[in-house]
């Protein structure tokens, strides 16, 4: 193994040699969690008309003063083509909320501040409510034709997609989602259908890496196994490499006799960036590259490679496809000190609790699946002379996926 290096040097390592994700053509409707790779801008003014805001009546104002009655000369519902308001003095268009106001009219009269005196007749309540542009969306008022209203590298939401829909975007160019591989490795490991024999254990990180993957709006193209056999990985990852942008490894890369993973990507030619970060749980954590293909190798205990893969697996993958930087969703602070080291950086798991609070809850050790269960995430305590984080300090959370 290498020298250590701090987290910050591995993920500056990481971003630094990731390999590159083509830019697609996608349909609007399966465009949902990706990357915008293009500017989106208005094709007409937003709104494209004077759009009435209410259900009600659409009269000239500088009438009020002359009448308080009008009579109702048309029906315009949402959809229907634009029309002119009747000129005769008093005249008045029954109006639906969306539709085009009437050329010549400039203030919607809603219907429950009017008594209807007859099946063509309506009486103003009070009339001095009532003004020039009352209950009216004027056309362009929200944004103008061609203004840019999403940028490059924004992730696709509901919002968005919306207003790329409203804009006349069918499709859009998007960051393609890449093609990624989980691999498990050790000769201990069986499938979850299989009963265990006293000295093996059922997989488990590949699905916790999958889950994680997908609540990201990533997905697995491949979960497989490998054993403890420089042979045969070498002929698996070679494989995996050659049709996977990205390949994360759970297991077989500390310092065991049969850890063969670091000597397998060695030997296929990959360019290895770090082995070994100072960091507690997942110290072994490593990152290896080609061209076209970056792979992470994360500790095969449980914990371990959950914060490998939270701090550093996904946000690489997202930044390779143009995702904007993603910090902590908030802040919390400690409820009680906490006991740290001077040389490491440490992970901590956290329990939230009310106004921003958290209270550490760390597991037996790397391999304590069941105790991750009742942390909400983890926030990470930097290396400190002083040995003690005093509660109250306040520190990033990030919340497991």
């Amino acid at each position: 193994m290498k020298a250590l290096i701090s987290p910050c040097e591995a993920r500056r390592l990481i971003l630094a040699h990731l390999p590159p994700i083509p830019t697609i053509a996608c349909p609007i409707d399966k465009c949902a969690g990706r990357i915008l790779q293009e500017t989106v801008k208005a094709d007409r003014p937003l709104p494209p008309f004077n759009r009435s805001m209410m259900d009600g009546y659409a009269i000239r104002a500088a009438e009020i003063t002359l009448t308080d009655t009008f009579s109702i000369r048309a029906h315009i519902s949402a959809g229907s083509p634009a029309q002119v308001l009747n000129d005769k003095l008093g005249s008045c268009a029954e109006i639906m909320t969306g539709a085009v106001v009437p050329s010549g009219a400039d203030c919607i009269v809603p219907y429950e501040t009017t008594e209807l005196l007859s099946d063509s007749r309506i009486r103003l309540l009070i009339p001095a409510e009532h003004f020039s542009g009352s209950c009216i969306h004027p056309a362009g008022s929200d944004h103008p034709a061609n203004e840019t209203l999403l940028n490059e590298k924004t992730r696709l939401g509901a919002r968005e997609i919306a207003i790329a829909a409203t804009c006349g975007y069918s499709q859009l160019q998007v960051s393609k989602i890449p093609a990624i591989a989980i691999v498990s490795t050790g000769d201990e490991l069986v499938d979850v259908d299989v009963t265990p024999a006293p000295h093996q254990i059922r997989r488990s990180n590949d699905l916790s890496i999958d889950t994680a993957l997908s609540n990201a709006k990533l997905s697995a193209t491949t979960r497989t196994h490998l054993p403890d056999d420089i042979i045969l990985s070498k002929i698996k990852l070679a494989e995996l490499i050659s049709s996977n942008t990205f390949v994360i490894i759970s297991g077989g890369i500390s310092m065991g006799k049969k850890d063969c993973i670091p000597t397998a990507l060695d030997e296929l030619g990959l360019v290895n960036h770090f082995h070994g970060v100072k960091q507690k749980p997942g110290k072994p954590f490593g990152f290896w590259s080609s061209a076209d293909c970056a792979v992470f190798t994360l500790p095969g205990n449980p914990l371990s490679t959950l914060v490998a893969l939270h701090h550093y697996v996904i946000p690489a993958i997202e930044h390779a496809m143009g995702a904007p930087e993603k910090h902590s969703t908030h802040s919390v602070q400690l409820v009680d000190p906490i006991k740290t080291r001077d040389d490491i950086t440490v992970f901590l798991p956290v329990q939230l609790g009310a106004n921003n609070t958290a209270r550490s809850n760390p597991a037996q050790n790397s391999g304590d699946l069941v105790r991750i269960l009742h942390s909400d995430g983890y926030i990470t305590l930097p290396p400190t002379i002083k040995g003690t984080y005093p509660a109250e300090q306040c520190f990033e959370f990030f919340q497991w996926l």
